[in-house]
């Protein structure tokens, strides 16, 4: 891994959706953080600093949505950073909280596919194409 490499969480409880998540990011030059729920998520969010994250909503110990509220409590780095939802539904409610904090990109489990996943992460980062 280059000193270069795009740092990406990617908080999922989920562990199949994570390591192919994770193995997708890999495999485009990315350095991925694995968090396996809220909790450890926030603490290596804060810890690493990633360039952008990934939050699955629904986890144990702290959900998507608060994970989000606090690290954009953070005004030196988490105020800005790009941060993408999973869902396995779209609730008008969570889209709600999330654009209050700045985030707009939810993507639902169903409609989407990995390599959809990479996309938008390599858009939001301008990640230039391999």
């Amino acid at each position: 891994m280059s000193e270069k490499a795009k740092k990406i969480l990617i908080a999922e409880d989920e562990e199949a959706m994570l390591e192919a998540l994770a193995s997708k990011f890999e495999k485009r030059g990315f350095a991925v953080i694995r968090a396996h729920d809220g909790e450890e998520g926030y603490s290596l969010a804060i810890k690493e600093k990633p360039d952008l994250l990934i939050l699955d909503i629904l986890m144990p110990k702290m959900n998507g949505m608060d994970l989000m509220e606090k690290i954009r409590q953070d005004d030196r780095w988490g105020a800005d950073v790009p941060i993408v939802m999973l869902t396995n539904i779209s609730d008008p409610e969570n889209v709600s909280r999330a654009a209050i904090c700045k985030v707009y990109d939810f993507l639902v489990k169903t409609d989407w596919r990995l390599d959809d996943v990479v996309k938008l992460a390599e858009d939001k980062l301008a990640f230039p194409e391999a």
